[in-house]
């Protein structure tokens, strides 16, 4: 009986934890099943250099002026007052480009429908060489917005920039003030 009741409150704590686990709003963050979700030009992915699981994305340029690059739209859900957005980076010989914005990096734009709400925030603009890197943002999400395009690129810039575990989650304002 002891162990019907024990197994019976682990079944019902696990439940509890997929109620309250928050969800990744981005489509294949982790690049596990190839492109999917992503619009890409000449995005691909790599086995071999990965921050975790299968793959990761690998984005390659060899001459600079020529924008690499994908992006996806996420749809927010009703009422989110503000989101965290996460993952990791690592770049290789990324040489600046002929302007300051022609870096490997990482934008959020918020959107209503297609249409664009303000101007683009830079998640990640990098130069140089790193090994695997973290980067967290949190971000107000404007009131006239319900969703935001996230867009990762060699910005007429060459190198490689590898990305991989991205992940956007609804937060409060109080752990946005945190």
């Amino acid at each position: 009986m002891n162990k019907c009741i024990c197994f019976s409150v682990i079944i019902w704590l696990c439940s509890l934890h997929q109620v309250y686990a928050q969800k990744n709003l981005i489509g294949n963050g982790g690049f596990e099943n190839d492109l999917n979700s992503w619009e890409s030009g000449n995005a691909k992915l790599t086995t071999v250099v990965r921050k975790s699981g299968g793959a990761s994305l690998a984005l390659v340029s060899y001459v600079k002026g020529k924008w690499e690059g994908i992006d996806q739209k996420v749809k927010l859900p009703k009422n989110t007052k503000a989101i965290s957005i996460s993952g990791f980076y690592k770049i290789d010989a990324v040489e600046q480009g002929a302007n300051a914005w022609n870096t490997a990096v990482i934008i959020l734009e918020f959107t209503n429908g297609d249409k664009k709400i303000g101007e683009g925030i830079p998640l990640v603009e990098k130069v140089g060489t790193e090994d695997w890197t973290n980067f967290i943002k949190k971000l107000k999400v404007p009131d006239e917005s319900n969703g935001f395009r996230l867009m990762i690129a060699l910005s007429e810039t060459s190198g490689t920039f590898f990305v991989d575990d991205l992940m956007a989650k609804v937060i409060s304002i109080e752990d946005f003030d945190k």
